[in-house]
């Protein structure tokens, strides 16, 4: 009778031990044709893709064509950032990447249509961000500390906003556009404590429309449907814990917004937007303060339902490349949300059956001889 006990213990303990490894989250990892490394962006339907070579150049590669779009020194790295609208993609280039490391470095920030090959230069700055529709474009002046705006269909329509902060030469602020006259965006106190600002562009004024409690606060906002998100997470082992609340548009009283999640833990945050309507992806900490565990989280803002997406441990960072939301880890793309492989799909299609389309790898030669 003990035997026959023992065995059913030994029978449960399996199956559950099977139950546990077939709930684990196992996240697709981005294959593609191309070294993943040297990959820039990547259109959802496979058709086009930008990527840089270490001799300095971004590359456009579609229907067997490559075009150059820029060429840098030897070893110039490229960051490209576009959002669903797809209507414009700002490029990053940063032509000191190997051998001049601040986070404050000013890089060369160029303008292109979605799916296009010529670029024009914008100026110099950091944390470029498309907004409202890809019609306006933001950078960042850290020196200076001011936010550049410039129309993306008219350059001349331009105007800058003068940061407050004077405290953290390596504050980067957060911002957004509701509509053609009004900006959200961070700033800090002469405390240290972040705020959220709103701009009205017709009296070239800013209100302090929420100030946080403490300097040992971060903020992120992001526009969902018709409602302006702010997340607040705790830093530097702080006590603070995390929040997300919205507030609908345009603003009445922001003081009176949606809370919609809560969390004693200092999550990483990184909210994420504009990957679906009713859904805000996040980097959320199912530890505690002294054993971090960092995943990434989907938060329903119908239901406040919260969904693991990943099951990692060690997440920090979210992607949305064209409509597919991806993650970094150990040197490896993983697929968070989407349902695109890169690596079998093939929209790219010869001119004629008897004519063999020609190597991307000779086109590139071609390209370099020229």
């Amino acid at each position: 009778m003990a035997l026959k006990n023992k065995l059913i213990l030994c029978l449960g303990l399996i199956l559950m031990t099977q139950q546990v490894v077939m709930a684990a989250i196992v996240l697709p990892e981005l294959l593609t044709k191309q070294a993943v490394n040297n990959i820039r962006f990547l259109s959802k339907d496979g058709k086009f893709t930008y990527y840089q070579k270490r001799s300095g150049s971004l590359l456009f590669s579609t229907n067997y064509k490559v075009q150059e779009i820029l060429k840098g020194e030897i070893g110039t790295e490229y960051t490209l950032f576009a959002t669903p609208a797809r209507k414009k993609i700002v490029i990053l280039q940063n032509p000191n990447f190997h051998n001049f490391y601040s986070l404050r470095a000013k890089l060369n920030i160029f303008l292109m249509n979605y799916g296009e090959m010529t670029a024009r230069e914008v100026g110099t700055g950091i944390s470029p961000t498309l907004l409202l529709g890809d019609t306006w474009l933001s950078y960042y002046d850290p020196y200076s500390k001011i936010l550049n705006f410039e129309n993306t269909a008219n350059m001349a329509l331009k105007f800058s906003i003068k940061l407050n902060n004077r405290i953290n030469p390596y504050f980067v602020p957060k911002v957004l556009m509701s509509d053609e006259n009004t900006v959200y965006y961070t700033d800090l106190s002469e405390s240290g404590a972040v705020g959220v600002l709103e701009f009205k562009r017709n009296i070239a004024k800013s209100e302090i429309i929420y100030t946080a409690k403490s300097p040992l606060l971060k903020a992120d906002i992001c526009l969902i449907q018709d409602s302006l998100v702010l997340g607040l997470f705790g830093i530097h082992q702080s006590k603070e814990g995390s929040s997300i609340t919205k507030a609908s548009l345009p603003l009445q009283d922001f003081s009176k917004r949606e809370t919609i999640y809560t969390s004693e833990s200092n999550d990483l945050g990184h909210l994420v937007c504009d990957f679906d309507k009713n859904n805000i992806a996040f980097i959320k900490n199912y530890g505690n303060a002294n054993s971090p565990v960092y995943d990434i989280a989907n938060l329903n803002t119908t239901d406040k339902k919260i969904t693991a997406l990943s099951e990692s441990k060690t997440v920090s960072n979210i992607i949305n490349m064209d409509g597919i939301l991806l993650t970094q880890e150990k040197g490896k793309y993983y697929i968070v949300k989407g349902d695109v492989d890169y690596k079998n799909v093939d929209t790219l299609k010869a001119k004629t059956e008897s004519a063999p389309a020609p190597k991307i790898e000779d086109l590139e030669t071609d390209l370099e001889n020229e």
